[in-house]
């Protein structure tokens, strides 16, 4: 065990900084060993900068998850600004104040580690942690976690209580270290969500209007399901969209009103990029008239088209996510639908607002930081070579379900499929409702316009459900905080590397990525790229003239590489000519790349002001 790991609780998890504590009146920004400018999140989303050291007055209130740049530090003081600064005159653009040292965490880059894909298995092992140096010691000279036990478990109901930009650690920092003496290991030390047990949600504003009215919203919000049927409308698919009509008839006609009056179904009807209507949306309606609907669309007339056997079902799917009318959705059910083979990405050349080449495990993804589960459907037993992969991904990766198709084609297994479809499709709506209810039985009424529920009663995905329904409210953590430090131990498994990115910088790495064919592959346009890439992992902007000594200290003072930082960029020069055009051609891949992950995200964007996004998508 290293000196580092067992003295970093006695240090308080402050890192040595290489400028000295000068007050305020240095001319640059405070800076680490390694280069970077400092900066610092929130050890909660209720911390709030002051005006003046000696100051009771507010300047502003820290985001959660969000780093600020220090000025400097006084005392046990950081002076912070609000904007991305990289000098002390561009700090002094944007909100400036004084936060204690003791509310916030140093986090030097915007590195974090989030669950993967395979942690939304219910059956996948915890993710663990040690809040403390010593029991990991323990851990790691054992092995035996029952000796030292974990005091974090992140299990799947602890990730999904999370919105999707809370899921992720940041790293602070990590190094080397041996597992019973014998296997390295990596060891960060990282974020960890911290939520107390009497941490509340909290509803509006006092006097901000009567509690009957906000009660009413809320219960929409948390009791309803609407569905969005992505189905596939080319020949031969008539004959399930009728039976799928009479089940959902028959499982409705014994449903109780009140859950039956919270259902809504809608459809997005899609054919192949060849035929003259490519897609048809109809919004959601009550389950009579969606019934009706699909009756109508059952008939041969409708059903036609197609030709190419694969049909463009991803690009159907991520229309019903962003394109859908989904107001006042509740909770939101994707189901997909589709009869021989599936396009293996997205070709979006049947809705212009769908980015081309999302692959399945990319649109998944998508949907799960919507809190969307997919109910996939194959018709014929045919064997294909993308359905399998694509519905399986689509279903199983969201957290919902693949329902595959029997081994013969013919009515009975038709009748079995449409019955596998609408069982889960009422079970997911009575769910919703029995859940929904007994959620807004803990609800506690206090002044005109202001509620609050206990924060461990809902999970990401209802937390989603309540800001699209528009329903203002914000997280007290009580007398906990929401982040404290601790220790993961590397497992690619179940955790992927990632960075928090903004627009800007993601738009300036597309542009220079994208054309980097058109440029010179010599050492020196390598070394840009390089730089580029290092500014959006410190979360700093990017410098033309950084020097390659800045370069490379920097490139040591990060925790997650990709193929051009495991270069020494000193050495560049010494590529053969083989080697800049592999790395050329990788770059330019990792152009296109970033420009379907902005297309994919341009929503997001557009509410928040960064996202993650994996290290693998950088060259």
């Amino acid at each position: 065990m290293s000196k580092g790991l067992v003295l970093a609780p006695i240090l308080g998890g402050l890192l040595v900084f290489s400028s000295a504590a000068a007050g305020c009146e240095s001319a640059s920004m405070k800076t680490t060993d390694d280069g970077f400018i400092v900066k610092v999140v929130g050890g909660s989303d209720r911390i709030e900068v002051r005006a003046g050291s000696d100051s009771k007055e507010t300047a502003f209130t820290l985001a959660p998850l969000t780093p600020y740049h220090v000025i400097c530090e006084e005392g046990q003081f950081y002076k912070i600004t609000s904007v991305r600064a990289q000098t002390v005159e561009q700090a002094g653009a944007g909100k400036t104040g004084y936060v204690l040292k003791s509310e916030v965490h140093v986090w030097p880059t915007r590195e974090a580690l989030r669950p993967g894909p395979f942690a939304l298995d219910a059956a996948r092992p915890e993710v663990v942690a040690w809040h403390d140096a010593e029991s990991l010691r323990k851990f790691l000279g054992s092995g035996d976690a029952k000796l030292a036990p974990p005091s974090f478990r992140d299990d799947l109901q602890s990730i999904l209580r999370r919105e999707p930009a809370m899921r992720p650690f940041p790293v602070l920092d990590s190094r080397r270290e041996k597992l019973r003496g014998t296997l390295e290991k990596r060891i960060f030390r990282v974020l960890l969500p911290a939520t107390s047990p009497d941490a509340k949600i909290v509803f509006g504003e006092p006097g901000g209007g009567r509690n009957d009215a906000l009660l009413k919203k809320l219960e929409k919000a948390m009791t309803s399901t609407t569905v969005a049927v992505a189905y596939d409308a080319t020949s031969d698919m008539d004959r399930l969209a009728s039976a799928i009509a009479d089940r959902l008839k028959a499982a409705v006609d014994g449903l109780p009103k009140d859950i039956l009056n919270a259902l809504r179904i809608g459809f997005v009807f899609f054919r192949d990029e060849t035929d003259e209507e490519k897609y048809l949306v109809i919004e959601p309606q009550n389950v009579g008239n969606a019934i009706s609907a699909l009756r109508y669309a059952a008939r041969g007339s409708f059903m036609r088209g197609g030709g190419d056997p694969a049909e463009p079902v991803l690009d159907a799917v991520y229309i019903a996510q962003h394109f859908f009318p989904w107001d006042d959705a509740g909770r939101k059910l994707v189901v997909a639908v589709l009869g021989d083979d599936a396009k293996p990405t997205t070709i979006g050349k049947i809705h212009d607002g769908v980015p081309a080449g999302l692959t399945p495990s990319m649109v998944a993804a998508d949907l799960v930081d919507d809190g969307i589960k997919v109910i996939s459907v194959q018709n014929f037993p045919r064997a294909s070579p993308n359905l399998g992969p694509v519905l399986s991904t689509l279903g199983e990766a969201t957290g919902g379900t693949f329902i595959r198709g029997g081994k013969e084609d013919g009515t009975d297994q038709t009748r079995q499929i449409a019955a596998a479809l609408v069982e889960r499709i009422v079970a997911t709506a009575r769910e919703t409702y029995v859940e929904g209810q007994k959620d807004l039985s803990f609800v506690q009424s206090g002044e005109p316009g202001n509620m609050k529920l206990p924060l461990a009663v809902l999970d990401g995905e209802k937390l989603a459900r309540l800001r699209a329904a528009g329903i203002g409210f914000s997280i007290d953590a009580g007398k906990g905080a929401l982040l404290s430090q601790g220790y993961l131990v590397e497992n690619d498994e179940l955790l992927e590397p990632v960075i928090q990115i903004d627009k800007q910088t993601l738009e300036r790495l597309i542009a220079q990525f994208s054309s980097f064919g058109a440029i010179s592959v010599d050492a020196a346009a390598l070394k840009e790229c390089a730089v580029q890439i290092l500014a959006a992992i410190d979360g700093e902007a990017y410098d033309p003239s950084e020097n390659v000594d800045t370069t490379v200290k920097k490139q040591l003072g990060i925790q997650f590489r990709t193929r051009l930082l495991d270069i020494n960029i000193g050495d560049l020069s010494g590529m053969n000519p083989a080697e800049r055009l592999a790395m050329a051609r990788r770059i330019q891949d990792a152009g296109a790349i970033l420009s379907r992950f902005l297309e994919a995200h341009r929503e997001d964007f557009d509410k928040s002001p960064a996202v993650w996004i994996p290290i693998a998508y950088l060259p």
